[in-house]
C-alpha cells in the first residue's frame, strides 16, 4: 500500500455508528474514488496527447533540469506507470501552453501589420483610409470571440484538474488561462462597445465610424498590443518548451504600400488562423468531447463520500454571497500559484470543476479562520494587558468588563462553528492532515472555544454577588483559564503559521499587539481628562474594539457568506453518505 492511502487510513474522519468498521468503509471509497479519478485524468491526456500532430512536434523540445533538453517526439512515447503518466501529464500541459501562445503570438503579428498599415493611413492624412482600416481592424478583432473562447474553454477545463489530488509534493504547469482570458476581455469589451454605437451618428455614406471614433479605437488597439506582447514575452521566458527550429514570422507581409489591399488581405489570413487555431487545437484534441461527454470514460468521476448535487448547490448559493468581498485581501496558493477570491468565485460551480472548486473554497476558508483565531488571540492579551496596567482599584471592575467581552464573543464562535458543522456535514473539506484544505484543528480550536463560553461563565453576574462585592477569587480563577487557553492557542497558532506561506497570501498583516495597544493609548489621550478618566477610557476603547471586531466576524463569515441558507439544505450524515 502506497504511503498516501497509509496516511488516508490514519487520518479520514468519518460519521458512523461502528467508527472503526466506518473508516475502513470509507477509506476504500476514498482510494477507489481517488484511482477513478486519476484513471480519468490519465484518459483525458490520452486523448489529447493522441490527437496532436506530429507536425505541431517538429523542431521542438523540452527544458530539462540539466544541461540536456529532451525532444517532444521522444517525451511523448506512450508509457503507463504512475511516475510516468506524471511526466506525461507534465509534458503535455506544457506543450499546450506553448502552442496556445504561439496562437495569442500570431494573432498579435496580424494585429501588427493592420495596426502599422493605420498608423501609416493616419501619418499620411489619409483620413478615409484610416477610418477604413482600424474599422476592418476592429471586426477582425470582434470577429476572434469564437476561437478565444474555446481556447478559453479549453485552459478552464485542464485548470479544473486537481493536481495536488494526482500528484501530491509535486509542482504542475498551470494552464495560461489568465493571459487568454486578457485577450478574450478585450474583444469582448470592442464588441460591447461598438453594440452601442448610434449608427446614424457614427456612420457616414460608406458605413464607416468617423475620424475621431477612429482615432479612439486606434489607440485602445495599440495600447491592447503593447501591454498583450508583454504578456507574451513573459510566458516564452517560463516556458517549458523551446523552439529550435529556424523560421520567418509566418505572418510577415510586405506593408509598404498605400492602399488597403493588404488589410484586406490580413484580414482574409485571420479569419482562416481562426477557424484553423479552433479545428487543430479545440475540436480535434477533444475538448468539446470533454466539456460535454457522454462516454462514461470521459466523464469525472464521483466521490462516493458527496452528495454532489446537494454539494453543488451549497457552493453556489455561497458563492453569490457578499461576505466573499471581505477576503479579498487574501490569495490561496495552489500548485505554486496564487488564486483570488474572485478567481474562486466568480464561476458557477457544477461537476465538471467540483473537485478543485472544494479545494479552493476550503483552504480559502481554512486562512481567513486561522487569520480571526490569530487576531482574536492578540486581542485577548491585549485587552488583557489593559487591566494589568492599571493600579489595583481598577484592575478588577477592568477583568469584569474584558470577561464580558471574552463572553460576547460567543456569537461570533457559534457562526464559525455552524459554518465548520455546514462544511463538515457535507463531507466537503480533506481530512487528510497534511491537506491545504484540511480545517480539523481550525474547528478544534472553535470547539474549545464554544465549550469555555456556551454557559456565560463569563457573564458579568457571575463575578458580583447581590450587594455588589466583587468575587475575586472567581475572577483570579477564570483570568488564569484563559491564560491557559492563550498558551495553548499560541503553541497551535506557532505551528499553524509556521507554514502558512504556503496556503496562504495574505495582504494584510495579523494584529499586532504592541500597535494595538498604543492605539488605544491614542485614542484615550485626546479625552481632556484626569491620567486615571483617561485609563479607564482606554480600557473601554479597547473592549469596544473587542466587541466590534466580534460583530464583524460574525457578519462577514457567517450570515453574509450565505451558511442560514444553506442550512436548509443540510441533511444527518446517514442522509449525505453513501453505504455499503
Amino acid at each position: 500500500m502506497e504511503f498516501y492511502s497509509l496516511i488516508l487510513i490514519m487520518s479520514i474522519v468519518v460519521f458512523a455508528k461502528k467508527p472503526d468498521e466506518g473508516i475502513n468503509c470509507n477509506c476504500r471509497r476514498f482510494n477507489k474514488y481517488r484511482e477513478d479519478y486519476k484513471n480519468y485524468i490519465k484518459t483525458v491526456v490520452g486523448h489529447i496527447r493522441s490527437n496532436i500532430g506530429l507536425n505541431e512536434m517538429l523542431y521542438l523540445k523540452f527544458k530539462d533540469d540539466s544541461i540536456n533538453t529532451i525532444s517532444v517526439m521522444e517525451a511523448f512515447k506512450l508509457e503507463k506507470n504512475y511516475n510516468n503518466f506524471k511526466n506525461n501529464y507534465f509534458y503535455t500541459i506544457s506543450l499546450l501552453n506553448f502552442k496556445y501562445t504561439e496562437i495569442l503570438k500570431n494573432f498579435l503579428d496580424y494585429i501588427d501589420i493592420i495596426l502599422q498599415k493605420c498608423k501609416q493611413f493616419h501619418e499620411r492624412n489619409l483620413e478615409e483610409k484610416f477610418i477604413c482600416c482600424v474599422t476592418s481592424l476592429i471586426e477582425e478583432v470582434k470577429n476572434s470571440k469564437t476561437m478565444f473562447e474555446n481556447l478559453y474553454n479549453a485552459m478552464a477545463f485542464i485548470s479544473y484538474i486537481d493536481v495536488r489530488f494526482l500528484f501530491h509534493g509535486a509542482i504542475m504547469p498551470n494552464v495560461i488561462i489568465d493571459e487568454i482570458n486578457f485577450f478574450l476581455k478585450y474583444v469582448l469589451q470592442k464588441i460591447s462597445e461598438n453594440s452601442h454605437l448610434d449608427l446614424n451618428r457614427h456612420f457616414d455614406l460608406n458605413c464607416l465610424p468617423n475620424f475621431h471614433d477612429s482615432e479612439i479605437n486606434f489607440k485602445s488597439l495599440y495600447e491592447f498590443q503593447t501591454v498583450a506582447s508583454k504578456l507574451i514575452n513573459n510566458l516564452y521566458q517560463n516556458s517549458n518548451v523551446i523552439d529550435i527550429s529556424i523560421k520567418n514570422n509566418s505572418t510577415t507581409i510586405q506593408i509598404n504600400e498605400d492602399d488597403l489591399y493588404l488589410v484586406n488581405l490580413t484580414c482574409y489570413k485571420l479569419k482562416s488562423f481562426y477557424n484553423e487555431s479552433i479545428k487543430i487545437w479545440y475540436e480535434n484534441l477533444g475538448f468539446d468531447l470533454f466539456l460535454n461527454s457522454k462516454i462514461p470514460e470521459l466523464i469525472p468521476p464521483i466521490d462516493p463520500n458527496i452528495n454532489k448535487n446537494m454539494a453543488i448547490e451549497a457552493f453556489n448559493i455561497l458563492r453569490q454571497e457578499s461576505g466573499w468581498k471581505t477576503m479579498e485581501h487574501i490569495n490561496i496558493v495552489y500548485n505554486g500559484k496564487l488564486f483570488s477570491v474572485d478567481s474562486i468565485m466568480k464561476d458557477p460551480i457544477d461537476k465538471m470543476n467540483f473537485q478543485i472548486k472544494k479545494e479552493h473554497i476550503t483552504q480559502l476558508i481554512r486562512c481567513r479562520y486561522t487569520e480571526i483565531i490569530k487576531n482574536y488571540h492578540v486581542l485577548l492579551s491585549a485587552t488583557l494587558s489593559q487591566c494589568n496596567s492599571y493600579a489595583n482599584r481598577f484592575n478588577y471592575n477592568c477583568l469584569i468588563k474584558f470577561f464580558d467581552s471574552v463572553n460576547k464573543s460567543k456569537m461570533m464562535f457559534e457562526g464559525l462553528h455552524t459554518v465548520l458543522i455546514t462544511l463538515q456535514n457535507l463531507t466537503l473539506w480533506s481530512f487528510t492532515l497534511w491537506s491545504h484544505s484540511n480545517l480539523q484543528n481550525i474547528l478544534k480550536w472553535v470547539d474549545n472555544f464554544n465549550s469555555l463560553l456556551k454557559n456565560n461563565e463569563f457573564s458579568q453576574d457571575k463575578f458580583v454577588d447581590h450587594n455588589g462585592i466583587k468575587k475575586t477569587e472567581i475572577i483570579d480563577k477564570k483570568c488564569e483559564v484563559l491564560r491557559n487557553l492563550r498558551k495553548k492557542l499560541y503553541i497551535y497558532l506557532k505551528s499553524e503559521l509556521s507554514n502558512i506561506n504556503t496556503r496562504c497570501n495574505m495582504k494584510e498583516h495579523f494584529f499586532d499587539k504592541t500597535q494595538l495597544e498604543n492605539h488605544f493609548k491614542y485614542l484615550a489621550s485626546t479625552m481632556n481628562t484626569s491620567y486615571n478618566e483617561q485609563s479607564i477610557e482606554m480600557h473601554q476603547k479597547a473592549f469596544k474594539f473587542f466587541d466590534e471586531f466580534c460583530e464583524y466576524v460574525y457578519k462577514s463569515c457567517y450570515e453574509n457568506l450565505g451558511f442560514r441558507k444553506v442550512d436548509r439544505l443540510n441533511k444527518s450524515s446517514d442522509d449525505i453518505l453513501i453505504v455499503d
